[in-house]
């Protein structure tokens, strides 16, 4: 992995310490949940909102209906039954399991998909193949922009709703160069503040996942 990462997206080693520390986490021992995880449902990863699921899920148009669902974001390099495309919403971001996709360009295009769709009280299916890799490099890059305060924080939480979720070495590196991203965007922002300002204080249980 450290080899590949370094040779084919020039990954720094304090980047490669980040990738392993994430990877770690999905070892993390976890409680066992109160209820078994029913698969053939998508998994619930903000109520109301947002659902993270396979492509068995997103091409199943009774249990979409069943769930409100109206909006799919589908991240996978195989396109919707036309039934599906004719009922839903649907953004295809055609992209393959591999190191060499790069994800982070769509981090965008997806983060406003999102939070449209939840400023608008709608709910969304973000799917892949099987529901691991590229989709939850998607979600996982909403909840830091929107939600968390960190992608270690984000990929904790999506685990915890989530046990498969596990996007590949080199989307982790994406990943990790997004929050960087973030993180200089945010100091820019703040810096731009007049100083007798305050920035506006949001309720932090309904804004953002701790």
């Amino acid at each position: 992995m450290e080899y590949s990462l370094t040779k084919e997206l020039n990954a720094s080693m304090e980047e490669l310490v980040c990738v392993k520390r994430l990877c770690a986490l999905n070892l993390k021992p976890r409680g066992i949940p109160s209820k078994r995880p029913d698969h053939r449902k998508p998994s619930t990863i903000i109520d109301d909102f947002l659902y993270h699921g396979n492509i068995g899920h997103a091409q199943n148009i009774d249990l979409l209906k069943q769930l409100g669902i109206q909006h799919i974001l589908n991240v996978c390099d195989e396109e919707l039954d036309q039934e599906i495309l004719d009922h839903f919403d649907v953004l295809w971001i055609n992209i393959d399991d591999d190191i060499s996709a790069d994800i982070r360009k769509h981090f965008e295009q997806s983060n406003n998909f999102l939070h449209l769709h939840q400023q608008k009280g709608e709910k969304v299916l973000v799917h892949c193949k099987m529901g691991i890799s590229r989709s939850s490099a998607i979600i996982l890059a909403y909840l830091m922009n929107y939600r968390c305060k960190n992608l270690y924080v984000a990929y904790d939480y999506l685990l915890q709703c989530r046990r498969v979720a596990l996007p590949n070495a080199a989307f982790f590196l994406h990943l990790v160069r997004y929050e960087n991203e973030l993180s200089i965007s945010k100091t820019n922002d703040n810096n731009q503040l007049p100083m007798e300002s305050t920035p506006v204080q949001f309720d932090l249980k309904a804004e953002s996942i701790n």
